[in-house]
C-alpha cells in the first residue's frame, strides 16, 4: 500500500483454463471519494493504456467495484530498484559500476517511447513522467527494466490538470526548474534518472534534508558533489556524461532520453566489460532469496498461530460443555469432591453441607480415622451409606476397608449414577432442605415401628 492505492497479486482466468498473473492497483477506500485522487488515478490509466514497449509496465484493463477504481496491469516477479540499492548497501558490496549503466540505459529507452509517443492522429501526447525514482523502476527476475507508476505523468490527453507552481512528485528527485515551480518536460526525467545513476554509484542520497524545504532548496540549487571523490572506481567520462544530466540549465542537459541513453551506451562498450540482463538477473536474485524466506517464515508462523488458537478453542470448548454438564446436574454427588476446594479445611464440614452433602459424624460418634489420601471416609454420612448398602444392612453399619493405603488417593465413587431408594425426591441443593426431608424420614420410620410395635392401636 502506498499514499494513494494499494496493489494486491491477483489471477486472471480466461476460456479453456487461460490464466495469468496479473497485479491489481486500487485506489484507498477512504480516497475514493475524493475527486481529486481519482482524477489523478484515472490519469495514470489513460496515460499507461497508450504504453506499450518492454520498458514500461503494461496496463490491461480499468474498472470500478465496490465504489472504487482499479487498473490490472502487468505484474513484475522481481524487485524495485531502491531495495536493490538498499540491499548492496546493506551487504556492503559497492553497486557494479556496468550494469548501473546497462540499468539507466534501459530507462531511458522506456522514456523515450514515452517522450515520443504519438496519437492515432500524428499529435505527440507530450508524455512526462514527473515521479522518475527508485521506488518507480521494477527489475525482474530475468533483469528487464521496467517503468511503473505514471500516476504524476503531465499529457495532453490528462483529466486532473496542474495548477502553476504546484509541486509535484518526490522531493529528492525533482528537477530544478519543477522545484522552483517553473515548466516541466522530457527533460526533467533526464535530470531524475541522472539523480538515479548517482546515488547506484555513490550508495546514498543526493539531495536529502533534514525537512522537505532543505531538500527542496538543495535541488533548486543543483549542487552534485564529485563522484570520484566518493567512488574512484568510477571513470571521468562516465561523470561527465552523468554531469551534463544534472546540469541546472534545462538547455545545457541532454534534450532527449534517446540521447542520453546512447551517451550510456556508447560509454558502456569503451569500459571493454560485457554486460547484460543476465548480469542485472543475479543482482536481483539475492533479494527474492531473502524475500522467499520471509514468506516461508511468515507462512509458518501462521500455521503454528492457526493450531494454537484451534488449540485454545477446542479448550474453551470442553470447559465450556463442562460448565453446562455441571450447572444441569440437579442430584446430589454431582458435583466433584476436591480436597483443595474446601475454603477452610477445618470447616470442611460446613463446606460439605453447602455442595448438598450431609456432614458425616464425628469421630468419636464413628470411630474412623480420616486421613489425607482416604476419600472413602469423608463418604461416610447416613445417606450414602444408605445409598452404597446392601437392603440388610443397617444404617450405622460401617463402610468396607478402603483397598489403598494411608498415601494413595483414590476418587471418589460417583453418587449421581445411583438412584436413592426413597419415596419422597432429593433436594435439590441446600442444608436445610436436606435436613428437613431427613427430619421427615425419621418421622415416617418412628410412626411405621411403633404402628408395627403394638405401641399404637390397630
Amino acid at each position: 500500500a502506498g499514499g494513494m492505492a494499494e496493489v494486491y497479486r491477483a489471477e486472471s482466468a480466461g476460456l479453456e483454463g487461460f490464466k495469468k498473473i496479473v497485479a491489481i492497483k486500487r485506489v484507498l477506500p477512504h480516497l475514493s471519494e475524493k475527486k481529486q485522487f481519482i482524477g489523478m488515478f484515472l490519469d495514470e490509466a489513460r496515460v499507461s493504456a497508450h504504453l506499450s514497449h518492454s520498458n514500461c509496465v503494461q496496463v490491461f484493463d480499468i474498472g470500478v467495484g465496490d465504489n472504487t477504481y482499479f487498473i490490472v496491469m502487468e505484474y513484475v516477479d522481481g524487485a524495485d530498484l531502491k531495495g536493490l540499492i538498499e540491499h548492496r548497501r546493506k551487504v556492503s558490496q559497492p553497486f557494479p559500476i556496468e550494469e548501473a549503466c546497462l540499468i539507466c540505459v534501459r530507462i531511458c529507452e522506456g522514456l523515450a517511447y514515452a517522450h515520443e509517443l504519438v496519437d492515432g492522429k500524428g499529435e505527440s501526447l507530450n508524455i512526462v513522467h514527473r515521479d522518475m525514482s527508485p521506488p518507480n523502476v521494477l527489475i525482474t527476475r530475468h533483469g528487464e527494466v521496467k517503468i511503473v507508476d505514471f500516476g504524476l505523468a503531465k499529457a495532453n490527453s490528462q483529466l486532473e490538470h496542474s495548477e502553476p507552481g504546484i509541486i509535484k512528485g518526490k522531493f529528492s528527485y525533482l528537477s530544478p526548474e519543477a522545484a522552483k515551480g517553473g515548466i516541466v518536460d522530457a527533460r526533467t526525467d533526464i535530470f531524475a534518472v541522472g539523480i538515479i545513476l548517482w546515488e547506484m554509484l555513490a550508495g546514498r542520497r543526493l539531495f536529502m534534508g533534514e525537512s522537505d524545504l532543505e531538500t527542496v532548496r538543495m535541488v533548486q540549487s543543483a549542487r552534485v558533489p564529485s563522484i570520484r571523490e566518493i567512488n574512484r572506481a568510477v571513470p571521468a567520462e562516465l561523470e561527465e556524461v552523468m554531469l551534463k544530466a544534472l546540469t541546472e540549465d534545462p538547455d545545457a542537459r541532454y534534450q532527449r532520453a534517446r540521447d542520453f541513453g546512447t551517451a550510456l551506451n556508447q560509454l558502456l562498450f569503451r569500459l571493454g566489460r560485457s554486460v547484460s540482463s543476465f548480469d542485472i538477473a543475479q543482482l536481483v536474485e539475492p533479494i527474492r532469496t531473502e524475500r522467499e524466506h520471509k514468506k516461508r517464515l511468515q507462512r509458518r508462523q501462521s500455521i503454528i498461530g492457526t493450531l494454537i488458537d484451534e488449540a485454545m478453542l477446542e479448550f474453551t470448548s470442553l470447559e465450556s460443555g463442562a460448565d453446562r454438564k455441571s450447572s444441569a446436574g440437579s442430584v446430589v454427588g454431582s458435583l466433584p469432591l476436591e480436597i483443595g476446594g474446601f475454603n477452610a479445611p477445618n470447616d470442611w464440614a460446613q463446606d460439605l453441607g453447602n455442595m448438598g452433602l450431609a456432614a458425616p459424624r464425628s469421630r468419636k460418634q464413628s470411630g474412623d480415622a480420616f486421613e489425607i489420601g482416604n476419600l472413602a471416609a469423608l463418604e461416610d454420612d447416613p445417606l450414602s451409606a444408605r445409598i452404597r448398602s446392601s437392603p440388610g444392612d443397617t444404617e450405622d453399619s460401617e463402610p468396607p476397608p478402603s483397598s489403598s493405603g494411608p498415601s494413595s488417593l483414590e476418587p471418589p465413587p460417583q453418587l449421581s449414577s445411583v438412584k436413592p431408594p426413597e419415596p419422597f425426591p432429593l433436594p435439590k441443593s441446600g442444608k436445610g432442605g436436606f435436613v428437613a426431608a431427613l427430619l421427615v424420614f425419621v418421622l415416617l420410620a418412628a410412626g411405621a415401628g411403633a404402628y408395627f410395635g403394638g405401641f399404637v392401636g390397630h
